[in-house]
């Protein structure tokens, strides 16, 4: 609002009478019998009868009244800058007490200081006029004052703040995190509810994000806890292993769990490393459950290359050769050498050896036709081209450690089974990680399909950093088994990393079809875009202010912005979470929109945490090889393979009879 001329006149007319006032005062309680005042002292003498002049403190009281009238009327140029304490609240407590404080001073005796006055006077009156001088520009700071958020909120964060559940929502099939969040100047305590783990949850950070730690760990203690027959893949064995049988015990000691077992599948240290054989001749029935099983070891050891043309061509031909493989030893002597060792030295042999092997087969003729014109022309360099990338991959994995764990069957890996449930730790290694990693996607793809199925315990897979083991057909496991009870837990650092290990459109369908997500601090572009766009825009005030010497105008503006922007995101601190949360339905329908997006700290329990920690138990151990270790594996290795090159022996053709000499 502008100030008229008029109003300026009338403002600087009040700010004199507030001086004329304070020198009334003076002139009437300290100086009303001096003899200078010649024919103004009757004027002055009828005043001094006015009420408000009867004592000192009703003439203090009128002028602090003024000063206040001035101060409202003011119309002063706007200051962004003005500190309240420093320029309104300091000097008015001080201008006050002197302005007050001056009364003491009044009427008191004392030596002179110099004519008419004596030093008493004096002090009382230099407050008075000081203390009026600071009350008065005191009070004309208030209206200096911007009543304007504008540079207050420099982070936006009270626009973007909102509200998030505080309530435990706790369900059979639930996880519940507390945390913390701001909203409306206060930190809240809630709870990440997620009611619906069956809709499958991915967690993303970076390194030192808390992902693990905030997400991945409570996920493991509570499914635990409610019963769930959890397969756990642990990248750096033994971080997630420990937890997982630290809560197995402690559901057992309180009754829980009841024909549970704990299984470890251990590839670096097999002492503590239960055996499995996922292609039993009973898990593959038929060509197709081959192909689909040659499939997922293909793509576990390609790790998502997607490079397509003549690769592709190959690609499918070491499929069809490896399921020919698997399919036959599936069917020989009722399925007797049906397993994965038996495969890998099967294909250690000769392409010769291998084919007259397989062709023995008369339903694997039409899956092999491809390579039967090079086979019976013996261009086994055109055979090399078309599987032999597949021999080189797969020679990797032939060691003493594979054969032994994959070559028994100590488990039922069926562990949502309600006869024989069962917890399963994949114990994975950095160093070990590329041959580790391709044999547990054989454990992991075969289990998947036994516990997607009805009629069973409910069940998760925790895979934390998913890009380093290839699951197969994931996307469709977390598209379908919300019916059948499987949770699925996918934990990874970035998107692009996801699109190399697993192919960018396998990666794109697993994103789109993921129901929880929660994320730590990002880097890359392509991550940080699409968090942004996932937790979508809410409707944010923005104000902007105009100053020059006679007004100040402040313009308010609504607009659509992102609710949680990328640069928050990427900066989080450790622990702090941002994510989506797949809502469940609602009893009664409002039309109002809810948001069920999360912006948070993760608040655990850290002396909860510490103790559980300190009572780990060591992982069990389930053989003793008495110090025998590598002798008995060498056996076991050289056993597997004696049975095959005696199994080759039997389909090798007869030779054909020597020419007769004459």
């Amino acid at each position: 609002m502008e100030e008229t001329r008029e109003q300026q006149k009338l403002h600087g007319f009040l700010q004199c009478a507030i001086y004329v006032s304070v020198l009334l005062e003076a002139s009437i309680f300290v100086y009303l019998n001096a003899p200078f005042w010649g024919i103004f002292i009757n004027p002055l003498a009828r005043l001094a009868s006015i009420f408000i002049y009867q004592k000192l403190v009703y003439s203090k009281l009128t002028t602090f009244g003024l000063i206040c009238l001035v101060s409202i009327g003011t119309l002063a140029k706007k200051e962004t800058e003005l500190d309240p304490k420093k320029h309104i609240v300091y000097p008015l407590c001080a201008g006050l007490l002197l302005f007050f404080g001056s009364i003491a001073f009044q009427g008191r005796a004392s030596p002179p200081a110099f004519a008419y006055t004596s030093w008493f006077d004096f002090a009382y009156l230099t407050c008075s006029l000081v203390g009026a001088l600071m009350v008065s520009l005191s009070m004309d700071n208030i209206s200096k004052i911007i009543k304007s958020g504008l540079g207050k909120d420099k982070w936006n964060t009270e626009a973007e703040s909102f509200m998030q559940p505080v309530k435990r929502i706790d369900t059979p099939y639930s996880v519940n995190i507390p945390m913390l969040f701001y909203h409306r100047k206060k930190v809240h305590s809630g709870w990440i509810n997620i009611c619906n783990v069956f809709r499958g949850t991915m967690v993303i950070g970076t390194p030192g994000s808390g992902k693990s730690f905030s997400i991945v760990n409570p996920f493991i203690r509570q499914l635990i806890a409610k019963e769930f027959a959890v397969c756990l893949y642990d990248f750096k064995f033994p971080d997630l292993g420990q937890i997982a049988y630290y809560h197995y015990l402690l559901a057992k000691q309180q009754g829980k769990l009841k024909g549970f077992a704990f299984h470890v599948i251990n590839l670096n240290d097999i002492e503590k490393s239960r055996r499995i054989n996922p292609w039993r001749a009973d898990y593959i029935r038929s060509l197709a459950d081959a192909a689909e099983t040659a499939e997922g070891l293909v793509e576990a050891l390609k790790k998502g290359d997607r490079s397509g043309g003549s690769d592709q061509f190959f690609t499918q031909s070491a499929i069809n050769f490896l399921a020919s493989c698997i399919y036959f030893m599936s069917k020989y002597q009722g399925g007797k050498y049906s397993s994965f060792p038996h495969v890998l030295a099967l294909l250690n042999r000769s392409y010769e050896e291998i084919f007259d092997t397989l062709m023995s087969e008369p339903e694997l003729k039409a899956l092999l036709s491809p390579f039967m014109t090079a086979y019976h022309a013996k261009a086994f360099s055109q055979l090399e081209g078309q599987v032999g990338t597949l021999k080189i991959f797969i020679s990797r994995l032939a060691t003493k450690e594979t054969y032994w764990v994959f070559s028994g069957d100590d488990f039922n890996l069926k562990i949502s089974d309600k006869e024989k449930p069962g917890m399963l730790v994949l114990a994975n290694d950095p160093n070990t990680q590329n041959i580790n990693s391709a044999c547990y996607s054989i454990v992991i793809n075969r289990l998947t399909k036994l516990i997607n199925t009805k009629g069973n315990f409910p069940s998760a897979l925790i895979v934390d950093e998913v890009p380093t083991l290839f699951v197969h057909r994931v996307e469709n496991l977390i598209a379908t088994a919300r019916s059948n009870k499987v949770a699925v837990l996918m934990g990874l650092q970035e998107l692009p990393q996801f699109n190399q290990q697993y192919g960018k459109d396998t990666a794109a369908t697993i994103t789109a079809v993921v129901g929880n997500v929660l994320s730590g601090s990002v880097r890359n572009k392509e991550t940080l875009d699409w968090l942004e766009r996932l937790f979508g825009k809410s409707k944010q005030l923005g104000e902007g202010l105009s100053i020059d010497r006679n007004k100040t105008s402040t313009s308010l503006n609504e607009k659509l912005e992102a609710l949680i922007p990328a640069g928050k995101i990427a900066s989080l601190n450790s622990g702090e979470m941002v994510g989506v949360i797949a809502a469940e339905a609602q009893e009664k329908y409002s039309g109002q929109f809810e948001t069920s997006a999360i912006n948070c700290r993760i608040n655990l329990d850290m002396v909860q945490i510490a103790k559980e920690e300190k009572a780990f138990k060591p992982l069990p151990a389930y053989y003793d090889f008495g110090g025998k270790r590598d002798e008995q594996l060498s056996q076991n290795y050289f056993r597997i393979s004696q049975e095959i090159e005696q199994m080759v022996i039997q389909f090798k053709p007869p030779e054909p009879p020597a020419p007769k000499t004459k």
